[in-house]
């Protein structure tokens, strides 16, 4: 009975399902298609790689494709330790108060981003906030946030965003692990940093690297964020693919298509390596019981 009831339930989504894969499929085809050259409606017949060879050797990709890399891994990485602190205070406070760290999860991205313009700008809130108890050059020091090379206003955009997904992923883990270990090993003598680095970490493991991978694919690939927040140079790379496809003359569309494309192939490349190291992680776990 459970057997047939799991079926019935893939049968419910598979219609969905089926629709979404189609579109998905035909468009990154469609996508891999122009970045070879291939556009009949602009005249252009032949495939070629040529494309690509282009964009691999522009050193106006390289260092977009360098500040995607940097913002999102710092981002990713800050969030997960950020989300995993959380849990842990959660766990051992007890609160209950769930919806304080599910709202930002709601919030879609481009709020983010206008709330980051609210706060963090030069003019924004904090730095009137700051004039008013005494720093006189506080615009000056917001000036480093926003539209800035260093990326710090699509960083802590990101941070806010994600770490509220890391915590809840993490917080489900925690509240149905035993305590045990941690108390063992603080009775024999360790403290509570060492019993949670040392036990309960490895324990959160796969969890741990699973949501990262989820939050740094995402990230990769997010547009409105860098879009708004981001310098003029460099540039993120799904903001360099749009500039690139809004370019009148049709013959460019497929360096916006290549750029597309190498973000798909390098995400499903991370997201592939990043499992492996799960899948170790847990076989390990399993032969050392």
């Amino acid at each position: 009975m459970t057997s047939i009831k799991k079926i019935k339930s893939y049968l419910g989504v598979l219609p969905v399902m089926i629709l979404i894969i189609f579109v998905l499929a035909v468009g990154i085809f469609g996508a891999f298609l122009q970045s070879l050259g291939f556009f009949p409606i602009a005249g252009m017949n032949e495939i070629s790689l040529k494309y690509y060879i282009d964009i691999i050797h522009n050193s106006e990709f390289i260092k977009s494709f360098g500040f995607t890399i940097y913002t999102t891994l710092v981002s990713s990485f800050l969030s997960v330790v950020l989300g995993v602190i959380i849990a842990k205070i959660l766990v051992e406070s007890k609160i209950k108060r769930e919806f304080i760290y599910k709202l930002p999860i709601i919030i879609p991205h481009i709020i983010v981003a206008l709330f980051a313009i609210i706060f963090l700008s030069d003019t924004g809130f904090l730095s009137r906030l700051a004039y008013f108890f005494g720093v006189r050059d506080s615009e000056k020091y917001f000036a480093h946030f926003l539209y800035n090379k260093n990326g710090m206003g699509i960083i802590i955009s990101y941070i806010w965003k994600e770490t509220p997904y890391v915590l809840l992923s993490v917080l489900s883990i925690l509240r149905n692990l035993s305590g045990k270990h941690e108390m063992i090993a603080i009775n024999l003598g360790a403290s509570k940093l060492y019993a949670f680095w040392n036990i309960t970490v490895p324990m959160l493991l796969p969890t741990i690297i699973s949501t990262f991978t989820i939050v740094f694919a995402f990230s990769f690939g997010s547009y409105e964020i860098p879009m708004l927040l981001g310098s003029t140079f460099p540039k993120a790379l799904s903001v360099q693919a749009f500039v690139e496809y809004q370019n009148p003359m049709f013959s460019n569309r497929p360096y916006a298509m290549a750029i597309n494309i190498i973000i798909i192939l390098f995400c499903i490349i991370s997201v592939s390596v990043l499992n492996l190291i799960i899948k170790r992680i847990v076989l390990g776990g399993v032969r050392d019981e």
